[in-house]
């Protein structure tokens, strides 16, 4: 419990749903000039799932990185521990798809996550090197 930080988890996880809502915007703008709107009870296309998946593999990253950049302990257990919620809401989903788009989407979320921390741990080690950070590790 000494290692949880509660700020990183909900302000990171804040910080993070505003990068989805830009990400899904973007993704959503794409999807329509690509592929022109469609109602919403039709089902997906495959490309459109992929632009979809895309997107969701950026937000974990992006969600990843900023939640350990927040926080100020646990700066790769904060992230594991929102991607394993994000894991079990991925079985959930608002509309109609896949099982695979499901089971890539639950799964590849903790190593984005992890992977997006691990960027900005790499990131400030760098620049704690230089000197342009001081105590911070």
């Amino acid at each position: 419990m000494n290692n949880i930080d509660l700020k990183g988890i909900f302000l990171g996880g804040f910080l993070g749903l505003l990068g989805v809502v830009v990400i899904a915007v973007i993704s959503v703008f794409i999807k329509i000039l690509l592929f022109g709107s469609q109602p919403y009870d039709a089902p997906y296309t495959t490309e459109e799932l992929i632009i979809l998946f895309l997107a969701c593999i950026s937000s974990y990253f992006w969600s990843g990185f900023i939640i350990s950049k927040i926080s100020r302990k646990g700066k790769l257990l904060n992230p594991l521990i929102v991607s394993s919620i994000m894991l079990v809401l991925a079985f959930f989903p608002a509309r109609e798809v896949p099982v695979w788009y499901i089971l890539l989407s639950g799964f590849l979320a903790p190593p984005f996550f992890y992977y997006g921390a691990r960027c900005h741990l790499k990131r400030l080690i760098r620049l704690s090197s230089k000197g342009a950070v001081k105590g911070t590790a």
